[in-house]
């Protein structure tokens, strides 16, 4: 039925517009312009002098999440498909997104369940949806993986992170979240569309951690490259 849809229906690619010629809103020439995140850190999806290596931050500093993916970096026109997920209605980008970080993901050890960053309520309001769990929805059936939506809440309204330097995103970020006891002994892939600092999945890292979760592991489908 899907094959017979795209068939009918031939996708419009969400970057420049023409037909795609295949079932993705994505034309092979936009999605081979993508920035992709060429050997990063094992641990936190970012540069590193040696191709697999830790970097040296993370040597020096290990985050308290075991290991990130991240398959492309947020530069353009990567830029407009997650502009598109935060500001749009979120549902093609969403798709498109997850569609092209699936390999990545598939190919990291598989957790239990996926967990979406979350949203407080004030700003799930304004946005109508949160992109993180539009993500993850769309991830959860291919990958075999429940989402758990209600486990991780956010408790406390934040100024917007990009705003802020990575000492800023910490404090503010501290005990921001609230984790209850359902997802003690498991091992879970925070889901999220951009991975900065990592201040955001480091402070869930932390609470998911001090809740009995086993092991986290941060989903991104892009990694902000440094300045």
């Amino acid at each position: 039925m899907s094959n017979l849809l795209w068939r009918l229906m031939p996708g419009v690619c969400v970057l420049c517009r023409t037909r795609t010629g295949r079932p993705l809103d994505l034309c092979a020439a936009c999605e081979a312009d993508l920035p992709r995140n060429v050997d990063p850190c094992p641990r936190c999806a970012g540069p590193t002098p040696v191709p697999g290596g830790t970097c040296p931050a993370c040597q020096l500093a290990p985050p308290p999440y075991a290991a990130a993916v991240a398959p492309f970096l947020y530069r353009p026109p990567l830029t407009r498909l997650i502009h598109g997920l935060k500001r749009g209605n979120g549902l093609l980008e969403a798709r498109v997104l997850a569609h092209l970080s699936l390999d990545s993901f598939r190919t990291a050890p598989p957790p239990d369940v996926l967990v979406p960053v979350p949203l407080t309520w004030r700003r799930r309001v304004a946005r109508g949806y949160n992109q993180a769990a539009l993500l993850a929805a769309r991830l959860a059936r291919p990958c075999g993986l429940p989402v758990d939506y209600r486990s991780v809440t956010r408790v406390r309204h934040t100024a917007p992170q990009q705003s802020l330097d990575a000492a800023s995103r910490r404090r503010g970020l501290r005990d921001a979240f609230r984790c209850g006891e359902g997802l003690a002994g498991a091992d879970v892939a925070i889901v999220d569309d951009v991975l900065t600092t990592g201040a955001t999945a480091a402070e869930i890292a932390r609470t998911l951690l001090a809740a009995g979760v086993r092991t986290v592991r941060i989903w991104a489908v892009a990694r902000t490259p440094p300045a």
